[in-house]
């Protein structure tokens, strides 16, 4: 879900574990996913004139209006996969990250680190070994993450982006077969490397 990824949503794979428990005497499960891979610059023909991801195929994304022109960055997650619980691929992972967007707003003191947060947002679809699928839409936002300040290093180094916030299923695309879910995730996604791991919780109703 890498920053300037997704972000996304390494940015976002893979590897992936699922993990369901339904509910006695009900429809919906409880669910946990965790996907990891590398964070790529999204295709010409998928970025917008401001940065935004664009042509996904999901209004969620497609219809972001960014803060300002050239503050946006679109990002994909290549070569995807997911395993457990009957899923089998993961594909169409493309986060929005919004740079104009920052509520870190204080300034650096001296030669401090520079705090930046900003709001990510997008998408990705999951299909199951009976070819059935479904794809999320997410919000959240990363954060600069920096290690080792010192008096010769007082910037730090920013290693990472921790990455936070919610997911949802969405219904544009419609799921294959009817499904609603939603929940929770958290994550990191390497500066340096664009290695990125992020783990979905929440719950879904079939």
């Amino acid at each position: 879900m890498y920053r300037s990824l997704l972000v996304s949503f390494t940015a976002i794979l893979l590897c992936a574990s699922v993990a369901l428990a339904k509910g006695s005497g009900s429809s919906t499960q409880t669910v946990k996913l965790t996907v990891k891979g590398t964070g790529a610059s999204a295709p010409d023909g998928n970025v917008g004139a401001d940065g935004q991801c664009v042509n996904t195929g999901d209004p969620w994304l497609d219809n972001y209006a960014c803060s300002g022109p050239g503050e946006c960055s679109c990002n994909v997650l290549t070569s995807p996969t997911v395993s457990g619980s009957g899923l089998k691929s993961v594909a169409n992972f493309f986060v929005t990250s919004d740079q104009g967007i920052n509520p870190a707003t204080e300034p650096a003191v001296d030669s401090g680190p520079n705090p930046e947060c900003n709001p990510s947002l997008g998408i990705f679809t999951v299909t199951d070994k009976s070819s059935d699928s479904t794809t999320l839409n997410f919000l959240g936002v990363s954060c600069k993450h920096v290690t080792g300040t010192s008096s010769s290093n007082p910037g730090g180094t920013h290693d990472k982006d921790t990455l936070s916030g919610g997911w949802g299923i969405s219904d544009t695309p419609a799921p294959t077969k009817p499904i609603s879910g939603w929940g929770t995730f958290t994550g990191t996604g390497n500066h340096t490397t664009q290695a990125i791991s992020v783990t979905l919780s929440g719950w879904v109703t079939k």
